[in-house]
């Protein structure tokens, strides 16, 4: 062999049409690897938009609330369902946050949660509590259809 002349390998001949294609095979990389920092940044701004506007509710016990366990699945799955109301919020954003502490011996329990579900947590779990919005001005409103006169048969 001559001096300055490498061995041909076997696996030379095969991979050279892969070197030939290496630039295209990198620009997808790069292409791809864009798409995918776009789309996390995106995910990543909407996470912080819904914790920033989060909602929250006030479970207020009354005299006679005695939960079944029964009751009790049924408020986690109530509240599992929240995360299907956020929509497309991410995850992150889309979590429900449950804070219990007593105020001169009144239990008291605050649901935060994402605007877009505040419909499904102002629904009441269980059966002898009451539902307040912490916040003025949140409370669902129900909708009234006005009719003309005319109209009404």
């Amino acid at each position: 062999m001559p001096p300055g002349q490498l061995p041909v390998l076997g696996a030379l001949p095969a991979a050279h049409p892969l070197l030939a294609l290496s630039p295209y095979v990198g620009g997808a990389a790069l292409v791809a690897a864009l798409l995918w920092a776009a789309r996390s940044h995106r995910r990543l701004r909407a996470a912080r938009a819904a914790l920033a506007h989060r909602t929250r509710v006030e479970i207020v016990p009354t005299t006679r609330f005695d939960p079944s366990p029964g009751e009790v699945v049924r408020f986690g799955h109530h509240l599992a369902r929240a995360h299907w109301a956020a929509g497309c919020v991410p995850a992150r954003g889309a979590a429900v946050r449950l804070r219990y502490s007593a105020d001169g011996g009144q239990m008291r329990c605050l649901l935060q949660g994402p605007a877009e579900a505040a419909a499904v947590l102002q629904m009441p779990g269980y059966a002898g509590v009451d539902i307040r919005c912490a916040r003025p001005g949140q409370a669902i409103q129900p909708v009234r259809f006005t009719t003309s006169p005319k109209e009404t048969r």
